[in-house]
C-alpha cells in the first residue's frame, strides 16, 4: 500500500521480515481535504510467537507507532487466519500502550477474494467502524481508503473560533496548514478564523479565542482580503 500511495519502491514480498526497517514518505493524498499532506510510515508486520532474539528489533521499529496520530492496520483479506492475525496485532499494540489510538483497518489483496464486501462486513462487525477493502495491486478501493482516512482525521480535530492579530502571520499560516478552516473574516483586530485544528494547536490558540461559535451562511464562509477592504470602504 505504501508503494501504491507514494511510489516509494519499498521491498514488498510475501515473506516474513521483508520490511523490518520502517520506511517513511511524505505524500499528498488526492481527496484528503483536512490535511492533504501526510507522513506515511510502513512498519514491520506482526506474527504470533515471535522468536525471542527478534523481539528487541521488532519493538524498536514499533517506536514509530507511538509517534503516529493514526494507525493503519493492513490485513491480508485472502488469508483465512486474518482474525488471529488481527488479534495478535492488537495484543502488541496494547502491550506498548497504543491500543486506543485512532485506527483505520484496511483489508488488502481484495482482488484475490471472491466477494470483498463479505470480508468487510465481517470485519466491521468484529472491529467496529473504519474498515475498508483495498487492492494495492489494482488500486481498487483506494478512494474509499482516503475517504475513511478523512473521517478519522476529522475526529482528531477540535472546533475553534479565534481572532489572530495581523502581526501573528505565522500563527495564521499554521492554522491553515494543519487545520480545516470553514470561515475567514478580516476585522479591525486581526483575522477571524472559524474551523477545526489539532488539540495541541487549539491549546496554543487559547489567547486568541473569541466567545461562542457562529452560524455561517454557505455563501459567506470565506471572505477574501479584497472583499474586506471593499466592505470597509462602503462603510466610510
Amino acid at each position: 500500500m505504501l508503494n501504491h500511495l507514494t511510489k516509494a519502491g519499498v521491498m514488498a514480498e510475501d515473506i516474513l521480515f521483508a520490511t523490518l526497517d520502517p520506511t517513511t514518505r511524505r505524500v499528498k493524498l488526492p481527496g484528503l481535504k483536512t490535511h492533504p499532506e501526510v507522513l506515511l510510515t510502513d512498519t514491520v508486520g506482526f506474527i504470533q510467537k515471535l522468536p525471542t532474539q527478534l523481539v528487541a528489533a521488532f519493538r524498536a521499529t514499533l517506536e514509530e507507532v507511538k509517534e503516529a496520530d493514526i494507525l493503519v492496520h493492513v490485513m491480508d483479506a485472502s488469508n483465512p487466519i486474518w482474525r488471529k492475525q488481527e488479534a495478535a496485532v492488537m495484543e502488541v499494540l496494547e502491550d506498548i500502550g497504543c491500543g486506543d489510538k485512532p485506527m483505520l483497518k484496511a483489508f488488502n489483496k481484495i482482488d484475490l477474494v471472491d466477494d470483498g464486501s463479505v470480508v468487510v462486513r465481517e470485519g466491521a462487525a468484529l472491529m467496529g467502524e473504519n474498515v475498508v477493502a483495498v487492492s494495492s495491486k489494482t488500486g481498487e478501493g483506494m478512494a474509499d481508503f482516503v475517504a475513511s482516512m478523512e473521517r478519522v482525521m476529522e475526529g482528531l480535530l477540535v472546533p475553534v473560533s479565534v481572532v489572530v492579530p495581523y502581526s501573528r502571520g505565522e500563527t495564521l499560516n499554521l492554522i491553515h496548514e494543519v487545520g480545516a478552516v470553514t470561515f475567514v473574516e478580516y476585522v479591525e483586530e486581526g483575522t477571524r478564523v472559524v474551523g477545526k485544528v489539532p488539540m495541541a494547536l487549539a491549546n496554543r490558540l487559547e489567547e486568541f479565542r473569541v466567545g461562542g461559535e457562529m452560524e455561517v451562511e454557505e455563501e459567506d464562509k470565506v471572505e477574501t482580503e479584497e472583499q474586506y477592504w471593499k466592505r470597509v470602504a462602503k462603510k466610510r
